[in-house]
């Protein structure tokens, strides 16, 4: 039996609770958001009874003689204690934690029970294990913060535990630190006094395989559900976690990814089998039109081949044609030659002829282009005569323009003389000196008083804006504030005023005033809480219906469509972090379809007047959430109460009714229908005073803190409006001021400015003088300068005019000349036309022989071009021919060229169209059936090849499978009957049969821990003793996928 440390000093029990917080933690379930409701906190226990008298035996020990004694084998050889192993948890100290002040734990080597009343502080231990070895709070399935776990009051918490050292590798006890801070929601980490992160506290207790996340090795009250929930495949793999080495949990994935990986290739493999049948099955099929094909084919290749050697028929036919071409243009030329030969004196005659009528044309031409030349020229001269011409017209417009521009500048003369005398005159009288810095220091100090009236201005400003903000503020404040109070008289004042008592901080009232402001945004309608949209028909059993329905549900809101229910969570939640707001979605079933479990009369047999939903008046979706969620149309009640036998037949497993109200009480009836017929219960409790269905005066407190805040708000506006009117005077004053400073200003401003301007006019008559001075003196330079300008304008206008007359004479020798010359090309005219006259007369005589020679010399050209021509087309034929050959041919073609190496084009084309008639009678089939065909023999080949290699890969996967297996298997077996035969002696213990063996599937994924149990039961409940005999095999919380003549489950059901 394990030491526990029981002198614990006062402090070490934790804080009693208040009645009131225990009161409200019976009379509300936890309510989630999304509708679910858990199971109560507390649940009736079957009383210890004595298996044979059926009472209490005072001798019996509190706990089994299996817990009472040490495990086989476990005490030291010398009858000494058993030490701890390495790893195990020595003690464990709390300082501040949950409900502890200072606690100090030391557990002993073997099992070690903590034993006392609800609410003692059992659980916070378990919760210090977890968190003092570096867990998450998650494991725990309570808090989510761990700065909920430091008492209240206090800053810090600290966990101390002190682990059994491994010789091996510590010489004394490891001792982990934690330190929880509740302002910072961290916790810090110390290794035998040395800072340490989390991680490396985890990865130490790992070292000893504590294995805090481990349901099967660390199973805490509040997860008891999600550890039944196991299935057998997880219950095995984390079993091997807990009891076995990693190498086996590292062996059993290992044979998991080989299975999968084999399974794959498997299925690989039938699909590849599958698939070269189909391709086998397809190539016989196709295996006629093949042949088929390829016979045309090779008709198609015969044809191309003979298509291709046209070329060579047709170069012979050009060959023979040029030969033949030749030797006429060789007759042509030799007729043509003898024709001239005895035609050459007239021909030279004609020839000669044809000379002189030559050389005179050439003369002709000459004296053609020289009467050109000759007009040019006089064009060119009477040209250069116009451009003197106006020349000279220029020169007398500028003679007349001078003249004039002299005239004007004598004319401004006394002008010039006049001004200059005025500016001598105002030089003479100088400004007096004007102090500008005193000026300056005037204008700055206008300037800072308008700056400064400014300041104020704007001062004055912002002091009126902010106290108009303030007195709308308070005006505001006194309107909503009325309007509050005024509410608070009527229906919906009142609702809202019952929500906000009902829920913390007025939560569940903030939530509908922002749910009543943004209907619109929603898609469905959404019900304020029942206590609002539904009432009560009989007041006096408004207690009856809020204990049955419970204040959650009562509280909740209504939602019809999923997106808003979405919209509103997020909102409510998470923008405006409201709490103590519960939300529910309106079921998809009507109110209507709900039916009650049994008829009117059959209720009335049970000594029951009528269902919960009957006493509720409301909308159809609210009323039809309540019965999705609470039941309540399977929920009865009475006015009276009920009899024993009523209440035994109530209790009945064959009773459709679970939950009903009397007068004073409510029944809830537990029924365990695993356990048997009778293994049923009945938890009571009394009816409390209905508090959220009463027609509850107004909160006069409430009212008064309305009135109080219009009070201060009213005399807070009454001050602001004062200021407001004190503030505008002044505003005004400072406008005024403002306005006077910048008048002065200004004054002074121009007064400075016409001073300066003097000052600046006087500074710039002596420029101005010069200036003028100036002007006078170019005037005068001007007059000098013009009389020169005429006279040489003048001499350049005579020798223009000198050049004038010689161009005229150049005009009318070009003239004289142009009359020569077209009299000698009249002359050389007429000579060309004799002598084109006597060669025509000659031609006419010998035009006969003259035919002759052409017709002749037509003929030996036509030849020429004939043979070039027949030439060419030999070229182009015979390097078709090379072409066709140079690439190298095919055996087909080979044999094709031998056989029609001597064929004329015509008997070529007609073995062509044989050819093609006999490929017209063979059809054939679809063309791409070739290709096809012989892509599947590739692909039927490298299928076979893949088949290969897959049976080889096969057999490796098997040959690694039984490597694994053969050292697994052994020691899986051998842990899972270590456990059996524990567990079948503490079973025994108890009257009762256990086995724990292991289903073994050829998947290795698949492999589950299988459990049989036999229980005798002895059992009381509030109204009978039931002791029966059954054999059980327990249902998992999921459907077993394993064929197999068992159901399985977890042990864990066995504990509950």
């Amino acid at each position: 039996m394990a030491r526990i440390h029981e002198s614990l000093s006062a402090n070490a029990t934790p804080a009693s609770r208040r009645r009131s917080e225990v009161d409200d933690e019976e009379e509300e379930d936890e309510v989630s958001v999304d509708g679910e409701t858990p199971r109560p906190r507390k649940r009736a226990r079957p009383s210890d009874v004595d298996e044979e008298s059926g009472s209490e035996s005072p001798e019996r020990p509190l706990l089994p003689d299996n817990y009472r004694r040490s495990p086989r084998g476990a005490s030291s050889t010398d009858g000494g204690p058993r030490p701890h192993q390495p790893g195990s948890i020595v003690r464990v100290a709390l300082t501040d934690f949950v409900t502890y002040t200072r606690a100090e734990f030391n557990l002993g080597p073997n099992l070690n029970m903590i034993i006392g009343p609800n609410g003692t502080g059992k659980s916070t231990l378990v919760c210090a294990i977890c968190l003092g070895l570096g867990w998450d709070t998650r494991h725990l399935g309570r808090a989510k913060d761990i700065a909920e776990f430091v008492k209240h009051g206090s800053k810090h918490a600290t966990i101390e535990i002190e682990l059994a050292a491994d010789p091996a590798r510590q010489r004394k006890n490891p001792v982990i630190t934690t330190r929880i801070s509740k302002e910072s929601n961290k916790a810090e980490y110390l290794l035998d006094g040395k800072k340490s992160s989390k991680k490396q506290i985890i990865d130490f207790a790992r070292t000893f395989s504590i294995q805090v996340d481990n349901l099967c090795q660390f199973l805490p009250q509040d997860r008891v559900v999600e550890f039944a929930a196991l299935s057998p495949v997880a219950l095995l793999a984390q079993t091997q976690r807990a009891a076995a080495p990693q190498e086996m949990t590292d062996m059993h994935e290992e044979l998991k990814e080989l299975r999968k990986e084999q399974k794959e290739k498997q299925r690989s493999q039938e699909t590849l089998i599958a698939d070269l049948k189909n391709l086998e099955n397809r190539q016989r099929l196709q295996q006629g039109d093949y042949q088929a094909l390829q016979d045309r084919k090779e008709i198609t290749e015969r044809v191309a081949a003979l298509e291709k050697f046209r070329p060579f028929p047709q170069y012979k036919v050009a060959k023979d044609a040029h030969t033949e071409a030749k030797t006429r243009k060789k007759d042509a030329e030799r007729k043509h030659r003898e024709l001239e030969k005895k035609m050459a004196p007239n021909l030279n005659a004609v020839k000669a002829k044809q000379r002189y009528l030559d050389s005179v044309s050439k003369v002709a031409q000459a004296k053609d282009r020289l009467v050109t030349r000759s007009v040019q020229h006089a064009e060119k001269v009477l040209k250069s005569f116009g451009v003197k011409d106006t020349e000279l017209s220029a020169i007398t417009k500028e003679l007349e323009a001078g003249s004039d521009g002299v005239k004007k500048v004598k004319q401004g003369i006394p002008k010039m003389q006049q001004n200059i005398t005025g500016l001598k005159r105002a030089i003479e009288n100088k400004p007096a000196e004007i102090d500008f810095s005193a000026i300056n220091e005037e204008i700055r100090e206008k300037t800072r008083q308008s700056r400064e009236a400014d300041e104020n201005i704007n001062a004055a400003k912002e002091q009126g804006r902010i106290l108009s903000e303030q007195e709308a503020q308070r005006t505001y404040i006194i309107d909503q504030q009325t309007q509050a109070r005024e509410s608070l008289q009527s229906q919906a004042g009142q609702q809202m005023s019952k929500l906000r008592a009902n829920s913390k901080r007025g939560a569940a009232a903030i939530a509908w005033e922002w749910i009543e402001n943004n209907l619109d945004q929603f898609k469905g309608k959404v019900f304020a809480p029942p206590i609002m949209t539904c009432t009560v028909k009989n007041p006096k059993l408004a207690g009856a219906v809020e204990s049955l329905v419970g204040a959650g549900e009562l509280m909740a809101f209504t939602i019809t469509d999923p997106d808003d229910f979405d919209k509103i969570q997020q909102h409510l939640y998470g923008r405006m972090k409201l709490v103590d707001v519960f939300l529910r979605q309106a079921p998809t079933i009507a109110f209507a379809d709900y039916r009650r479990p049994c008829s009117d009369q059959q209720l009335h047999q049970y000594g029951l007047d009528g269902w919960i939903v009957d006493l509720l008046d409301g909308p159809d979706e609210v009323l039809a959430m309540l019965c999705d969620n609470r039941m309540v149309h399977q929920n009865a009640y009475t006015l009276g109460d009920v009899s024993n036998a009523q209440a035994d037949a109530l209790r009945h497993r064959d009773s459709p009714i679970t939950s009903y109200a009397t007068a004073t009480q409510t029944h809830r009836v537990l029924r365990r229908k695993e356990y048997g017929d009778q293994a049923t219960s009945i938890r009571t409790e009394f009816l409390r005073p209905a508090r959220l269905f009463t027609d509850a005066p107004v909160d006069r407190r409430h009212e008064d803190e309305l009135n109080a805040k219009i009070r201060d708000a009213e005399h807070d506006l009454e001050e602001l409006r004062e200021a407001i009117i004190s503030n505008t005077a002044d505003l005004r004053e400072h406008t005024r001021t403002k306005a006077a400073v910048d008048k002065e200003k200004k004054q002074i401003q121009d007064e400075k400015n016409r001073k300066q301007a003097e000052q600046a006019s006087w500074a710039g008559l002596q420029p101005k003088l010069d200036e003028a001075e100036q002007k006078l003196e170019t005037a005068y330079t001007q007059i000098r300068t013009h009389r020169e300008s005429q006279r040489e304008i003048a001499a350049r206008g005579d020798t223009i005019a000198f050049q004038k007359g010689e161009l005229i004479l150049d005009y009318a020798n070009s003239i004289d000349a142009v009359r020569t010359v077209h009299v000698q090309l009249f002359e050389a005219e007429i000579i060309r036309i004799e002598a084109q006259s006597d060669l025509e007369q000659l031609k006419l005589r010998n035009q006969a022989d003259i035919d002759a020679l052409e017709e002749c010399r037509q003929e030996y050209e036509a030849m020429t071009a004939a043979a070039a021509a027949t030439l060419a087309e030999g070229r182009r034929l015979g390097e078709l021919c090379s072409a066709v050959t140079g690439d190298g041919l095919t055996e087909l073609e080979d044999e094709v060229f031998a056989q029609m190496r001597e064929w004329m084009p015509d008997i070529l084309e007609t073995e062509i169209q044989s050819v093609q008639a006999r490929l017209e009678m063979n059809t054939g089939g679809h063309k791409g059936i070739i290709k096809e065909y012989e892509d599947r023999v590739r692909a039927i080949d490298r299928a076979r090849g893949k088949l290969g290699d897959l049976e080889t890969t096969l057999a490796t996967f098997e040959e690694s499978i039984e490597r694994v297996k053969s050292v697994w298997e052994p020691r899986l077996d051998a842990l899972i009957a270590q456990i059996s035969e524990a567990f079948a002696e503490n079973f025994a213990q108890i009257n009762c049969a256990g086995e724990v063996g292991v289903f073994k599937d050829e998947d290795f994924d698949q492999w589950a821990i299988q459990i049989r149990v036999k229980f005798r039961y002895v059992y009381y409940s509030s109204v009978c003793l039931v002791a029966f005999d059954q054999v059980t095999d327990f249902l998992p919380a999921n459907p077993s996928p394993y064929p197999c003549s068992t159901r399985t489950a977890n042990p864990a059901a066995s504990a509950q």
